[in-house]
């Protein structure tokens, strides 16, 4: 009897914090880690940073002032370097950070450049994503604005302009996949869709291009490669194309397997040749973070 009545006392106690871990399991999931799982240096994202420090996984880095920058010129002064007079020209006078730019120029007006940056708060505070600036005077005067691109997301830009000059900003999705925006009336306004979807933990360190090769029987695809963290792809490279000017895309495939990186693939770049062909370049991490080889 003595047996049974501890016994229930156990269950009673024990119960309630079976449920409590229940009732807590999906909200904590819904996170991009639990504080029981190691955080992965790997990764290099803002979003994915920022969540590990409200975890309390991770220090966040105290605001440290610095002295007032004293302008002193623009001249690049230097042995064998020839170079003419270039003003600084700030994208933007609104206080914010604005970091990991990405630019690309329209393949038919040399004027008209699109960039790209993780752009947050000043001190940081909010994440605003991958935002877009624009110029269609050479950079002299530019618009735009610090927001993300389309909505806010997690950063990591990476900037396209087609032959028609549809502008296309690819990022992290907030989901932790691909996402990208495009705008057709100059900025003005973007349009986001979805790239990819999270392949298990994060798809990092994106890149994007687009065949604007004429000669091309595929002018006009753009493609959109990263690291796969998680999933059946873990630590490999994934890749997706859209035909038809970034509005679908299709399923994701992996093009690293045959490599056997011992760690991770990651950092891919993307380019196109004449006739469409499709090259990616990345680093190759046998171990990690004390080796990489790159090939």
């Amino acid at each position: 009897m003595r047996n049974f009545f501890t016994l229930s006392i156990l269950l009673v106690l024990l119960f309630p914090m079976a449920l409590f871990s229940q009732q807590n399991h999906g909200k904590i999931n819904k996170q991009t880690v639990t504080k029981t799982q190691i955080v992965d240096t790997r990764v290099d994202n803002m979003g994915y940073w920022r969540e590990m420090a409200r975890l309390g996984l991770v220090p966040v880095a105290p605001d440290i002032p610095v002295e007032k920058s004293v302008f002193t010129g623009s001249d690049i002064k230097a042995t064998s370097v020839f170079s003419e007079n270039s003003p600084d020209v700030p994208l933007t006078t609104q206080n914010s950070t604005q970091s990991e730019n990405s630019v690309f120029a329209d393949p038919n007006d040399k004027n008209h450049v699109l960039n790209s940056n993780n752009s947050t708060q000043n001190p940081v505070g909010s994440l605003y994503g991958a935002n877009d600036f624009f110029s269609f005077d050479g950079g002299a005067t530019w618009g735009g604005e610090i927001q993300g691109a389309g909505g806010a997301n997690s950063g990591d830009p990476t900037t396209a302009i087609g032959n028609t000059g549809r502008m296309y900003v690819n990022y992290i999705h907030n989901n932790y996949g691909q996402g990208i925006s495009y705008s057709d009336d100059n900025g003005n306004t973007w349009t986001a869709k979805l790239v990819a979807p999270n392949p298990g933990s994060m798809a990092d360190k994106n890149h994007m291009w687009i065949d604007n090769s004429i000669a091309s029987p595929y002018e006009g695809n753009l493609y959109v490669a990263w690291t796969n963290f998680g999933g059946s792809g873990d630590s490999e490279i994934g890749i997706c194309k859209s035909t038809n000017d970034g509005l679908t895309w299709t399923t994701p495939m992996t093009i690293s397997t045959a490599v056997n990186a011992g760690s991770h693939n990651q950092g891919v770049n993307i380019q196109t040749g004449p006739g469409g062909q499709v090259y990616a370049l990345w680093a190759i991490y046998d171990s990690w973070p004390s080796d990489e080889c790159a090939l």
